[in-house]
């Protein structure tokens, strides 16, 4: 299975359901899917390719349903959803596919696989995800040529880049997906993501490790640092405390204790005793930082 296939290839692969028909007697919307494409593939006119997709699609309603109109509206479509990637406008893709189809079950193989390789090369596989298998798993859609094709993108556009290796061995076990020998290829495809997941999951387990270690390695050179800060406070505390008299270190750690204590002067412990304690405190304090008068000789 390839898996180098890019939107541009599946768009001209789309045509040659209808490249072999004669455009004179067939419905009118073929003249401008031919004007359409060279458009976009001649003069990359991207616009007015589209513009002409548009009024094709528009003629194929009032057409009878018949097989060249429907392989006319399926490569309208596919020329519609090249002109609008090439504008940039991706994200209307299948809001304007679904103008044209009332459920997305009802797609065209080619139309779907246009869809996935759009939004897997923009990198939105999740968009994808759920109208993919439910197009996978509709029976009608099972009898289709283009089933097994369908199946490859979505496991290798969809499934594998979202992670989702389970449902991506489900898909390959299924026998009415592939034959043996796409099975082998799709089995070599999903271990190799696997083995690459894996790899992605312990390259982030070390990168954690080294983080944590890092930061514990941080915090114990602030603990340290903070530790050595504390020393020197402490030394120099022990120093001042040397050369202060008793009676002054003794006030002084006895406001400290009270302070440290966050005594509320409004909370009832502070009646009574304690009151008249906190007023002495004040008392002393307000002596011992008055100077004493000089006195006149």
């Amino acid at each position: 299975m390839a898996v180098s296939e890019n939107v541009s290839s599946c768009s001209m692969s789309a045509m040659w359901d209808w490249s072999h028909l004669s455009l004179s007697g067939t419905p009118p919307a073929l003249s401008l899917l031919d004007a359409a494409t060279d458009l976009l593939v001649l003069e990359r006119n991207f616009a007015g390719s589209l513009e002409l997709c548009e009024r094709g699609l528009q003629i194929i309603k009032t057409e009878p349903k018949e097989t060249k109109c429907e392989q006319a509206k399926t490569s309208l479509c596919i020329i519609g959803i090249q002109s609008l990637a090439e504008l940039g406008r991706w994200r209307e893709v299948l809001p304007w596919i679904m103008e044209h189809y009332r459920t997305p079950q009802e797609m065209p193989h080619n139309v779907m696989e246009m869809c996935i390789l759009l939004y897997g090369k923009v990198n939105q596989p999740r968009v994808m995800l759920e109208l993919s298998s439910d197009w996978l798993k509709l029976p009608a859609n099972q009898q289709l040529p283009g089933y097994s094709r369908v199946a490859e993108l979505h496991l290798i556009h969809i499934l594998l880049p979202l992670g989702l290796i389970c449902d991506a061995e489900d898909l390959v076990g299924d026998s009415s997906v592939f034959d043996e020998k796409q099975r082998v290829v799709a089995l070599t495809a999903v271990d190799k993501h696997r083995k690459l997941l894996q790899l992605e999951e312990e390259k982030l387990k070390t990168q954690d490790a080294q983080l944590s270690q890092s930061e514990s390695e941080a915090k114990r050179q602030t603990g340290n640092m903070l530790t050595n800060l504390l020393l020197r406070i402490l030394g120099l505390v022990a120093r001042l405390v040397r050369k202060v008299p008793f009676r002054n270190l003794s006030l002084a750690l006895l406001l400290i204790a009270i302070i440290l204590l966050r005594l509320d002067p409004g909370t009832p412990v502070c009646y009574g005793p304690m009151s008249n304690l906190l007023l002495l405190l004040r008392n002393i304090i307000s002596g011992v930082s008055q100077k004493p008068p000089i006195r006149q000789r």
